[in-house]
Protein backbone atom coordinates (compact mmCIF):
# COMPACT_ATOMS: atom_id res chain seq x y z
CA UNK A 1 0.00 0.00 0.00
CA UNK A 2 1.70 2.91 -1.35
CA UNK A 3 1.82 6.16 1.78
CA UNK A 4 1.01 9.83 0.84
CA UNK A 5 4.67 9.96 -0.49
CA UNK A 6 4.61 7.78 -3.20
CA UNK A 7 7.17 5.12 -1.33
CA UNK A 8 5.50 1.94 -0.01
CA UNK A 9 5.18 0.91 3.05
CA UNK A 10 7.80 -2.00 4.06
CA UNK A 11 6.90 -3.80 7.21
CA UNK A 12 9.73 -4.41 9.22
CA UNK A 13 11.58 -7.70 9.20
CA UNK A 14 11.99 -8.19 13.08
CA UNK A 15 8.69 -6.80 14.25
CA UNK A 16 6.63 -6.74 11.04
CA UNK A 17 5.23 -2.93 12.02
CA UNK A 18 5.02 -1.05 8.44
CA UNK A 19 7.53 2.02 8.58
CA UNK A 20 7.60 4.53 5.08
CA UNK A 21 10.96 4.58 3.24
CA UNK A 22 12.22 1.11 4.64
CA UNK A 23 13.57 -0.93 2.12
CA UNK A 24 12.71 -4.27 1.91
CA UNK A 25 14.62 -7.06 4.48
CA UNK A 26 15.63 -3.99 6.44
CA UNK A 27 14.74 -3.16 10.41
CA UNK A 28 12.83 -0.22 11.38
CA UNK A 29 14.38 2.28 13.82
CA UNK A 30 13.80 0.76 16.61
CA UNK A 31 14.53 -2.65 16.32
CA UNK A 32 17.62 -0.98 14.69
CA UNK A 33 18.77 0.75 17.55
CA UNK A 34 17.86 -2.37 20.24
CA UNK A 35 20.40 -4.67 18.27
CA UNK A 36 22.54 -1.68 18.56
CA UNK A 37 22.39 -2.01 22.11
CA UNK A 38 22.95 -5.52 22.30
CA UNK A 39 25.90 -5.49 20.23
CA UNK A 40 27.93 -2.54 22.17
CA UNK A 41 27.06 -4.36 25.25
CA UNK A 42 28.85 -7.86 23.74
CA UNK A 43 31.35 -5.49 22.45
CA UNK A 44 32.06 -3.75 25.73
CA UNK A 45 33.00 -7.62 27.25
CA UNK A 46 34.84 -9.08 24.64
CA UNK A 47 37.10 -5.87 24.35
CA UNK A 48 37.63 -5.66 28.05
CA UNK A 49 39.17 -9.36 27.62
CA UNK A 50 41.09 -8.86 25.30
CA UNK A 51 42.21 -5.75 26.75
CA UNK A 52 43.20 -7.33 30.27
CA UNK A 53 45.28 -10.29 28.14
CA UNK A 54 46.92 -7.80 26.59
CA UNK A 55 47.83 -5.43 29.59
CA UNK A 56 49.09 -9.10 30.97
CA UNK A 57 51.62 -9.68 28.29
CA UNK A 58 52.95 -6.25 28.28
CA UNK A 59 53.27 -6.89 31.97
CA UNK A 60 54.81 -10.40 31.89
CA UNK A 61 57.02 -9.82 28.54
CA UNK A 62 57.89 -6.08 28.16
CA UNK A 63 61.34 -5.00 29.32
CA UNK A 64 61.11 -2.89 32.44
CA UNK A 65 62.52 0.05 30.29
CA UNK A 66 60.09 3.70 30.21
CA UNK A 67 59.91 3.71 26.77
CA UNK A 68 59.07 0.04 26.34
CA UNK A 69 56.04 0.28 28.64
CA UNK A 70 55.07 3.37 27.00
CA UNK A 71 54.65 1.74 23.87
CA UNK A 72 52.90 -0.98 26.14
CA UNK A 73 50.04 1.61 27.42
CA UNK A 74 49.69 3.02 24.04
CA UNK A 75 49.13 -1.05 22.52
CA UNK A 76 46.85 -1.53 25.85
CA UNK A 77 44.39 1.14 24.59
CA UNK A 78 44.93 0.40 21.07
CA UNK A 79 43.58 -3.21 21.77
CA UNK A 80 40.68 -2.00 23.32
CA UNK A 81 39.46 0.49 20.64
CA UNK A 82 40.42 -1.60 17.67
CA UNK A 83 38.69 -4.95 19.30
CA UNK A 84 35.35 -2.90 20.54
CA UNK A 85 34.73 -1.47 16.92
CA UNK A 86 35.37 -4.72 15.27
CA UNK A 87 33.22 -6.95 17.44
CA UNK A 88 30.76 -4.18 17.23
CA UNK A 89 30.62 -4.69 13.41
CA UNK A 90 30.61 -8.48 13.29
CA UNK A 91 27.55 -8.43 16.20
CA UNK A 92 25.31 -6.16 14.31
CA UNK A 93 25.38 -8.44 11.23
CA UNK A 94 25.40 -11.37 13.34
CA UNK A 95 22.95 -10.89 16.29
CA UNK A 96 19.21 -12.18 15.53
Amino acid sequence: MPSLSGLPEVPCVRCGRRVRGLGWAELCPDCLAERKVRARRLASRISLAATVLMAAYVALRVPPTPMARLYGAIAIVATYIIVRRITTLVAMEYLK
